[in-house]
């Protein structure tokens, strides 16, 4: 989302992202097969408040909830300029846990992608949403569910599985929101550590799907360069 007019802001977000800027990823997480570098939150702001200031930008960042059917928790980073014209994106939040501390985790992840992706600046070596679901000294890779040992009946006949609408409705909201396959794909890999809409329970289609319709035209540039932010090295 933005402003009507986005001349200004465009031009001070330019001088902004040509200013020299010290961001070092002063944090090392360590998982079962992989690690990598990244920045915290407050080493960011660190180093983007005064070029910020300079450039006559401030950034707020706020929680709000959709308006649909089963309410999803969503952050919302402005980038304002002293003309008046401003920049808007939204995060899902998404703590596999419902508590507190998996709550705060997820806000500060969210909020972390949201700074870099509407300032245009990279903070990260590689993904670190499992902080969004574990302590910080506690990083460690998804654990896979088990699979039954008994036979399963067909999707479109499971209880749990995903049913065959829930699969159209995916790939129709996705097709209208105009979002690809592969980020979709991304999305339920870090969501729910499943490589296609196949493998989801009907639960986590429904979380699928609301995910999908709560995406707005505006916030798709947002998601994609978050996601580009996320990639993981294995």
């Amino acid at each position: 989302m933005r402003s009507e007019s986005v001349k200004e802001i465009a031009t001070a977000l330019s001088n902004f992202q040509g200013m020299d800027m010290s961001i070092k990823k002063d944090k090392l997480a360590k998982g079962e097969k992989f690690s990598y570098k990244y920045v915290t939150l407050d080493a960011i702001m660190d180093a983007i408040s005064e070029p910020l200031t300079k450039c006559g930008l401030a950034i707020t960042q706020t929680m709000d909830i959709t308006n649909t059917d089963k309410p999803i928790n969503v952050l919302e980073t402005n980038l304002l300029h002293i003309s008046g014209e401003w920049l808007s994106g939204r995060q899902i939040l998404n703590p596999v846990k419902d508590d507190p501390q998996s709550m705060g985790s997820a806000i500060t992840y969210a909020r972390r992608y949201g700074l870099c992706a509407i300032l245009g600046i990279v903070a990260d070596e590689d993904d670190d949403a499992n902080t969004a679901t574990k302590p910080a000294h506690e990083v460690k890779a998804p654990v896979k569910p088990v699979s039954p040992t008994v036979e399963t009946p067909p999707k479109s006949e499971t209880i749990d599985g995903i049913t065959l609408p829930q699969t159209k409705k995916i790939h129709a909201t996705a097709k209208e929101k105009q979002l690809s396959a592969e980020e979709a794909r991304a999305y339920m890999q870090k969501t729910f550590n499943k490589a296609s809409s196949k493998e989801l329970t009907k639960g986590e289609a429904s979380t699928m799907i609301e995910f999908l319709e709560a995406i707005k035209p505006d916030d798709i540039p947002l998601v994609r360069a978050a996601k580009e932010m996320g990639a993981k090295e294995e």
